[in-house]
Protein backbone atom coordinates (compact mmCIF):
# COMPACT_ATOMS: atom_id res chain seq x y z
CA UNK A 1 0.00 0.00 0.00
CA UNK A 2 2.87 2.89 0.49
CA UNK A 3 4.72 1.37 -2.59
CA UNK A 4 1.11 2.50 -4.52
CA UNK A 5 1.21 5.94 -2.41
CA UNK A 6 4.73 6.61 -3.21
CA UNK A 7 4.41 5.96 -7.18
CA UNK A 8 1.28 7.82 -7.11
CA UNK A 9 3.20 11.47 -5.54
CA UNK A 10 5.72 9.82 -7.80
CA UNK A 11 3.43 10.58 -11.39
CA UNK A 12 1.56 13.96 -9.74
CA UNK A 13 4.66 15.61 -9.60
CA UNK A 14 6.31 14.26 -13.05
CA UNK A 15 2.78 15.79 -14.16
CA UNK A 16 3.16 19.21 -12.58
CA UNK A 17 6.93 19.53 -14.01
CA UNK A 18 5.51 19.06 -16.97
CA UNK A 19 2.64 21.37 -17.21
CA UNK A 20 4.38 23.67 -15.29
CA UNK A 21 6.45 25.44 -18.75
CA UNK A 22 3.17 25.70 -20.46
CA UNK A 23 1.43 27.39 -17.39
CA UNK A 24 4.27 30.04 -17.07
CA UNK A 25 4.60 30.74 -20.70
CA UNK A 26 0.27 31.95 -20.50
CA UNK A 27 0.75 34.09 -17.86
CA UNK A 28 3.55 36.39 -19.21
CA UNK A 29 1.42 39.85 -19.49
CA UNK A 30 1.02 40.85 -23.32
CA UNK A 31 1.24 44.36 -23.92
CA UNK A 32 0.65 46.45 -27.23
CA UNK A 33 2.55 49.80 -27.46
CA UNK A 34 0.40 52.40 -30.03
CA UNK A 35 1.51 55.86 -30.43
CA UNK A 36 -0.62 58.49 -30.96
CA UNK A 37 -1.41 61.15 -33.40
CA UNK A 38 -0.40 59.30 -36.65
CA UNK A 39 2.03 62.36 -37.75
CA UNK A 40 4.08 64.12 -34.79
CA UNK A 41 5.37 67.39 -35.01
CA UNK A 42 7.96 69.23 -32.88
CA UNK A 43 6.14 70.88 -30.06
CA UNK A 44 3.00 69.31 -30.23
CA UNK A 45 2.44 66.44 -27.97
CA UNK A 46 2.28 62.63 -28.58
CA UNK A 47 0.49 59.94 -26.17
CA UNK A 48 2.86 56.51 -26.06
CA UNK A 49 -0.10 53.84 -24.91
CA UNK A 50 0.65 50.36 -23.94
CA UNK A 51 -1.81 47.96 -23.44
CA UNK A 52 -1.25 45.12 -21.11
CA UNK A 53 -3.77 42.39 -20.30
CA UNK A 54 -3.90 42.52 -16.67
CA UNK A 55 -6.91 43.87 -15.00
CA UNK A 56 -5.13 46.05 -11.84
CA UNK A 57 -3.43 48.87 -12.33
CA UNK A 58 -1.67 49.06 -8.73
CA UNK A 59 -0.57 45.72 -9.89
CA UNK A 60 1.25 46.79 -12.96
CA UNK A 61 5.00 47.96 -12.72
CA UNK A 62 6.52 49.79 -15.46
CA UNK A 63 10.24 49.97 -15.96
CA UNK A 64 10.68 52.56 -18.30
CA UNK A 65 14.20 53.30 -20.07
CA UNK A 66 15.71 56.64 -20.42
CA UNK A 67 14.04 59.15 -22.72
CA UNK A 68 16.23 61.25 -24.97
CA UNK A 69 17.11 64.19 -23.79
CA UNK A 70 14.88 65.90 -26.20
CA UNK A 71 11.88 64.28 -25.04
CA UNK A 72 9.74 66.69 -22.20
CA UNK A 73 8.00 63.81 -20.05
CA UNK A 74 4.46 65.77 -19.63
CA UNK A 75 2.64 63.23 -17.15
CA UNK A 76 2.04 59.14 -17.23
CA UNK A 77 -1.20 57.54 -16.06
CA UNK A 78 -2.58 54.01 -15.22
CA UNK A 79 -6.34 53.28 -15.40
CA UNK A 80 -8.66 49.62 -16.32
CA UNK A 81 -9.50 49.88 -19.50
CA UNK A 82 -12.28 47.87 -21.25
CA UNK A 83 -11.86 46.75 -24.57
CA UNK A 84 -16.02 47.33 -25.61
CA UNK A 85 -19.51 46.39 -24.67
CA UNK A 86 -19.05 42.68 -26.16
CA UNK A 87 -15.61 42.12 -24.36
CA UNK A 88 -16.09 41.97 -20.79
CA UNK A 89 -12.09 41.91 -20.23
CA UNK A 90 -10.55 44.33 -18.14
CA UNK A 91 -6.85 45.47 -19.03
CA UNK A 92 -4.74 48.20 -17.67
CA UNK A 93 -3.74 50.97 -19.58
CA UNK A 94 -0.61 53.34 -19.47
CA UNK A 95 -0.06 56.67 -21.49
CA UNK A 96 2.84 58.51 -21.13
CA UNK A 97 2.59 62.03 -22.68
CA UNK A 98 5.44 63.39 -24.10
CA UNK A 99 6.49 66.77 -26.10
CA UNK A 100 9.42 67.43 -28.10
CA UNK A 101 10.72 70.32 -29.92
CA UNK A 102 13.13 68.61 -32.15
CA UNK A 103 12.80 66.83 -35.45
CA UNK A 104 14.32 63.71 -36.08
CA UNK A 105 13.92 59.50 -35.38
CA UNK A 106 14.76 58.99 -31.76
CA UNK A 107 15.25 55.40 -30.66
CA UNK A 108 13.38 54.11 -27.35
CA UNK A 109 15.12 51.03 -25.74
CA UNK A 110 12.78 48.02 -23.93
CA UNK A 111 10.11 49.20 -21.72
CA UNK A 112 9.77 46.55 -19.22
CA UNK A 113 6.16 45.47 -17.88
CA UNK A 114 6.09 43.32 -14.81
CA UNK A 115 2.44 41.72 -13.34
CA UNK A 116 1.97 39.07 -10.84
CA UNK A 117 2.16 36.50 -13.69
CA UNK A 118 5.32 37.27 -15.16
CA UNK A 119 7.38 40.16 -16.57
CA UNK A 120 8.07 41.06 -20.37
CA UNK A 121 9.76 43.38 -23.03
CA UNK A 122 8.33 45.31 -25.39
CA UNK A 123 11.85 45.27 -27.56
CA UNK A 124 13.26 48.99 -28.54
CA UNK A 125 11.85 50.92 -31.25
CA UNK A 126 12.25 54.13 -33.13
CA UNK A 127 10.19 57.39 -32.77
CA UNK A 128 9.47 59.80 -35.77
CA UNK A 129 9.22 63.21 -35.10
CA UNK A 130 8.92 65.19 -39.23
CA UNK A 131 10.13 68.42 -39.35
CA UNK A 132 7.36 70.71 -39.68
CA UNK A 133 6.27 72.45 -43.11
CA UNK A 134 7.74 75.51 -44.01
CA UNK A 135 5.45 78.87 -43.43
CA UNK A 136 4.41 80.16 -46.55
CA UNK A 137 5.62 83.51 -47.08
CA UNK A 138 3.75 86.06 -49.53
CA UNK A 139 4.96 89.40 -50.29
CA UNK A 140 1.86 91.75 -51.80
CA UNK A 141 1.44 93.33 -54.41
CA UNK A 142 -1.32 96.64 -54.31
CA UNK A 143 -2.90 97.27 -57.30
CA UNK A 144 -5.10 99.40 -59.34
CA UNK A 145 -7.71 99.96 -62.31
CA UNK A 146 -7.26 102.79 -64.65
CA UNK A 147 -9.62 104.48 -67.14
CA UNK A 148 -9.02 105.59 -70.02
CA UNK A 149 -12.14 108.06 -70.48
CA UNK A 150 -12.17 111.84 -69.35
CA UNK A 151 -16.57 111.61 -69.93
CA UNK A 152 -18.65 109.86 -68.70
CA UNK A 153 -19.27 106.01 -70.12
CA UNK A 154 -22.33 105.68 -71.97
CA UNK A 155 -24.17 102.09 -73.05
CA UNK A 156 -22.11 101.35 -76.24
CA UNK A 157 -19.15 102.99 -75.44
CA UNK A 158 -15.40 101.17 -75.82
CA UNK A 159 -13.64 101.35 -72.91
CA UNK A 160 -10.14 99.99 -71.59
CA UNK A 161 -9.74 98.98 -68.46
CA UNK A 162 -6.54 99.01 -67.32
CA UNK A 163 -4.94 96.71 -64.40
CA UNK A 164 -1.61 97.93 -62.74
CA UNK A 165 0.98 97.48 -60.21
CA UNK A 166 3.62 99.78 -58.87
CA UNK A 167 7.03 98.19 -58.50
CA UNK A 168 6.06 94.94 -60.29
CA UNK A 169 7.43 94.25 -64.11
CA UNK A 170 7.64 90.39 -64.56
CA UNK A 171 5.87 88.67 -67.24
CA UNK A 172 4.60 86.24 -64.72
CA UNK A 173 2.09 85.42 -64.28
CA UNK A 174 0.09 85.68 -67.66
CA UNK A 175 -2.84 88.46 -67.49
CA UNK A 176 -5.40 85.51 -67.89
CA UNK A 177 -4.40 84.77 -64.59
CA UNK A 178 -6.07 87.85 -63.77
CA UNK A 179 -9.29 87.62 -65.85
CA UNK A 180 -12.49 88.33 -63.61
CA UNK A 181 -15.95 86.95 -64.27
CA UNK A 182 -17.92 88.89 -66.10
CA UNK A 183 -20.88 90.26 -65.35
CA UNK A 184 -24.41 90.17 -67.46
CA UNK A 185 -24.89 93.14 -69.25
CA UNK A 186 -21.48 93.55 -70.54
CA UNK A 187 -18.66 92.99 -72.97
CA UNK A 188 -15.39 92.35 -71.23
CA UNK A 189 -12.51 90.93 -73.14
CA UNK A 190 -8.65 90.54 -72.84
CA UNK A 191 -6.66 92.47 -75.35
CA UNK A 192 -2.60 91.50 -75.68
CA UNK A 193 -0.24 93.13 -73.47
CA UNK A 194 3.29 93.76 -74.66
CA UNK A 195 6.59 93.12 -73.03
CA UNK A 196 7.67 97.03 -72.22
CA UNK A 197 3.82 97.62 -71.23
CA UNK A 198 4.46 94.25 -68.67
CA UNK A 199 7.70 96.20 -67.87
CA UNK A 200 5.94 99.59 -67.25
CA UNK A 201 3.84 97.77 -64.95
CA UNK A 202 0.39 97.08 -66.71
CA UNK A 203 -1.08 93.84 -65.31
CA UNK A 204 -4.02 92.87 -67.88
CA UNK A 205 -6.20 95.40 -70.10
CA UNK A 206 -9.78 94.49 -70.86
CA UNK A 207 -11.77 96.19 -73.57
CA UNK A 208 -14.95 96.87 -71.80
CA UNK A 209 -18.19 97.75 -73.52
CA UNK A 210 -21.45 98.05 -71.68
CA UNK A 211 -24.90 97.33 -73.31
CA UNK A 212 -27.18 99.05 -70.97
CA UNK A 213 -27.24 101.71 -68.98
CA UNK A 214 -26.95 101.20 -65.24
CA UNK A 215 -24.08 99.99 -62.21
CA UNK A 216 -21.35 97.78 -63.24
CA UNK A 217 -19.18 96.67 -60.58
CA UNK A 218 -16.34 93.97 -60.23
CA UNK A 219 -15.84 92.95 -56.68
CA UNK A 220 -12.27 92.99 -55.00
CA UNK A 221 -10.79 90.09 -55.20
CA UNK A 222 -6.89 88.50 -53.66
CA UNK A 223 -5.21 86.01 -56.05
CA UNK A 224 -1.72 84.29 -54.72
CA UNK A 225 0.55 83.25 -57.38
CA UNK A 226 3.92 81.14 -56.46
CA UNK A 227 4.95 83.58 -53.11
CA UNK A 228 2.96 86.64 -54.24
CA UNK A 229 -0.42 87.86 -53.26
CA UNK A 230 -1.95 90.40 -55.63
CA UNK A 231 -4.70 92.34 -53.92
CA UNK A 232 -6.98 93.87 -56.94
CA UNK A 233 -9.32 96.43 -55.45
CA UNK A 234 -13.07 96.63 -56.77
CA UNK A 235 -14.67 98.48 -59.44
CA UNK A 236 -17.24 100.73 -59.61
CA UNK A 237 -18.67 102.57 -62.97
CA UNK A 238 -22.26 104.40 -63.59
CA UNK A 239 -23.18 103.64 -67.56
CA UNK A 240 -25.29 106.42 -68.84
CA UNK A 241 -27.60 106.32 -71.89
CA UNK A 242 -26.36 108.96 -74.23
CA UNK A 243 -28.49 111.19 -75.78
Amino acid sequence: MKIKFLILIFFILISRAAFAPWISAQQVPSVSVTVNPDVLLPGVPFNLTFLINHSDPDEVIITSPSFPREFILDRMIKHPHSAGLQNTEIYTLAEYRIVTYSSGTFMLNSFQIQTPSGITETGAFNIIIRSPAPVQRYTTQSLRWEIRSLDAIAAGDRITLTLRANNYNSQQPASSFFMPQVPQGVILSSQSVSQAERHEGIIMKLLFIPLSAGSFSLPARVLEYDTIRFEIPALHLNIINRN
